[in-house]
């Protein structure tokens, strides 16, 4: 079984850029996973690439691109709208959201792109921002969010109607955002599958397995809540995140993983079981968290799958455990590999090459499938 790796990890805005990627990285790794075989990619488009898409020839340049080197169209990571390395995305990562119509339009036209470049008979999915960052939501917004949801599944039936491809939304929780945990999930999926009919066939759920690990949620309980609540899920994402015990020690090993780019929610588990929310990664909430010793705490930075953790330093990438993966892959949920944050790793843990890392990811994963 091959898995896609998402192409986030790559910088890159334009048509140029990802062209680039593919030609330089992606294939690369292609040559050691699978070098006589389809090769699967995870896509990521920005709103520049995607209006770039609207030149002649430039949806068929790229398609004669992937048939020429063996490659295929899994799915495209929609979740970033601008610019995703080497400037401060932080927050606005989540912009804009989905109370707006720069959103919709934007996940349209990657749905129309998405559906050209599928193979025959194949479905995709697009991923895409838990509705909006929580701080900066109100009650007015999260009625625009159900119905830019509605007006969205509705274009993705219309769309699989006219081409026989079926395109499909996959909302993403993450840490400090309107739906950042199964709970919420679960109650905004209700709100959502009430909104029409057409959102129970393509409104679904891109379980990021880091980002419940940060809500100290196991993904198989996860997945199989969603299955009882009868929500669909378009792709799960490997990835795991850093945990720890509060301590001196760890406190001092956190800070080298600081960094100017993401956002890295952090939760604390107290001994009581109450949770505290930081809402990144600093000095100050570093302090802060040094104020509850003992306690776990859990940041939302992607480290590789591999990566076993430090004397202080743990890995989340124990939830996905063998039972996960029979229970994902006996359920044909696609899967993906998603650790974006290659450049931002602290030097003591970042390997010397991108390639052999997304390979050592893809090793790991397969070891366990």
């Amino acid at each position: 079984m091959i898995i896609p790796y998402c192409l986030n990890i790559h910088p890159g805005e334009t048509l140029t850029d990802i062209r680039s990627a593919i030609t330089n990285h992606a294939l690369k790794v292609k040559e050691r996973i699978a070098p006589d075989k389809p090769y699967p990619l995870g896509l990521r488009f920005s709103a520049v690439t995607v209006e770039e898409f609207s030149a002649p020839d430039a949806l068929d340049l790229f398609k004669e691109l992937l048939a020429y080197h063996n490659l295929y169209a899994t799915g495209i990571n929609g979740f970033p709208y601008g610019t995703f390395h080497g400037t401060a995305v932080k927050s606005a990562v989540y912009e804009p959201d989905w109370s707006t119509p720069e959103r919709v339009n934007y996940t349209i036209k990657l749905a129309s792109i998405l559906s050209a470049l599928l193979p025959e008979g194949m479905s995709g999915n697009i991923s895409t921002v838990p509705l909006g960052y929580k701080p900066d939501s109100d009650e007015h917004s999260e009625k625009l969010f159900i119905k830019n949801i509605a007006k969205l599944a509705d274009a993705l039936q219309i769309l699989h109607q006219e081409t026989g491809k079926k395109v499909t939304l996959a909302i993403e929780p993450e840490p400090d955002c309107v739906i950042e945990n199964c709970a919420e999930l679960i109650e905004w999926f209700e709100k959502i599958y009430a909104a029409s009919k057409t959102t129970r066939d393509y409104i679904g759920v891109c379980l990021d397995t880091c980002h419940f690990a940060v809500e100290f949620e196991n993904p198989l309980k996860v997945m199989q809540k969603l299955e009882q609540a009868k929500i669909r899920i378009e792709r799960i994402q490997l990835s795991s995140a850093i945990s720890t015990r509060s301590s001196k020690e760890s406190i001092a090993a956190l800070k080298s993983f600081i960094d100017p780019v993401y956002l890295h929610q952090t939760k604390i588990r107290t001994a009581d079981g109450s949770i505290i929310s930081l809402p990144d990664l600093t000095e100050e909430t570093l302090a802060t968290a040094l104020q509850h010793a003992g306690a776990t705490l859990r940041t939302h930075f992607h480290v590789p799958l591999f990566f076993e953790g430090t004397n202080v330093l743990q890995s989340t990438h124990d939830d996905l455990s063998p039972e996960f993966f029979t229970h994902a892959t006996q359920r044909n949920y696609p899967l993906e590999i998603e650790t974006y944050t290659f450049d931002v790793l602290p030097p003591e843990i970042k390997p010397k090459n991108i390639i052999d890392s997304l390979v050592m990811e893809h090793e790991w994963v397969a070891e366990r499938l």
